[in-house]
């Protein structure tokens, strides 16, 4: 990577800790689950990781901003999990298959491996509520090749017929990518970093039921405080009832979680 791109990304990354972070109230945000989820830890400690969680954020909204440079850096992707055989024979098959991901680490690197793999895939996400974020983020998508299906957690027009598209798109046989760890309110209240109550949508799980596709957890963990990532495909979920199927998917990505709590968006309001 380049000094200039490295100095554009250090930018973008003081913006967001110095003021975004602050204006937005999502260090407020970030304070309030670790106090949650960390109550036997010191303040000392959770401050510690506070700043940990604010520094790998603001290096994802770096690369977001510099998604031109940081895309083409990546080269081709390093995967392992006991989840890659799987996948990779659904996509060879022509088979219906679900990548389930979450905040960890950065996903937009997960939708730039498949892009380097020559994997077309149908990505369901959430509009950000910012108008600059996401206009950004949907050309980073269209740049990559991949075909985006934006919703909203608020009754949106325009976003009505994506998610029918969406699950067109996933009937065909192609592989999709979902996010599963978005707080859903009308979702099944289920365990999440040792949480009880924590608002999960059903849907991945009905979908893969539905269409008898590989339902995969799947993350990208970075490597260090350079923009260097893997990315983790862990065993496709045992299909049954689809809260158990969630629950699962909860249990595999809190795992992870707790093996580095900096990886994971502690921004999201997940109770």
């Amino acid at each position: 990577m380049s000094v200039l791109f490295r100095l554009r990304v250090l930018w973008v990354a003081w913006w967001y800790r110095a003021i975004f972070a602050r204006l937005s109230g999502q260090r407020d945000i970030i304070r309030g689950n670790l106090a949650r989820v960390f109550s036997g830890e010191t303040d000392r400690t959770r401050r510690a990781l506070e700043r940990r969680i604010l520094g790998n954020q603001a290096r994802f909204y770096g690369e977001i901003m510099n998604a031109d440079r940081f895309l083409k850096s990546l080269g081709q992707p390093e995967i392992d999990g006991p989840g890659q055989a799987p996948f990779f024979e659904a996509v060879e098959a022509g088979k219906s298959v679900i990548l389930l991901t979450g905040h960890v680490g950065t996903y937009v690197v997960g939708l730039q491996m498949l892009t380097a793999l020559g994997i077309r895939a149908g990505f369901l996400y959430r509009t950000r509520g910012n108008v600059l974020l996401d206009s950004r983020f949907d050309r980073v998508l269209s740049a990559m090749g991949q075909v985006g299906f934006k919703i909203s957690h608020r009754k949106h027009r325009q976003y009505e017929g994506n998610l029918r598209d969406f699950i067109a798109f996933l009937g065909e046989g192609n592989p999709v990518v979902m996010l599963g760890d978005h707080r859903d309110r009308r979702g099944a209240r289920l365990r999440f970093l040792g949480q009880r109550k924590a608002p999960t949508s059903l849907t991945p799980a009905k979908l893969a039921l539905a269409h008898d596709a590989p339902l995969i957890p799947c993350f990208v963990l970075r490597k260090g405080r350079r923009s260097r990532f893997r990315v983790y495909m862990a065993a496709p979920i045992t299909p049954g009832e689809p809260k158990k199927m969630m629950q699962a998917f909860n249990d595999v990505e809190s795992d992870l979680i707790f093996e580095d709590p900096a990886q994971w968006s502690w921004t999201i309001r997940r109770w």
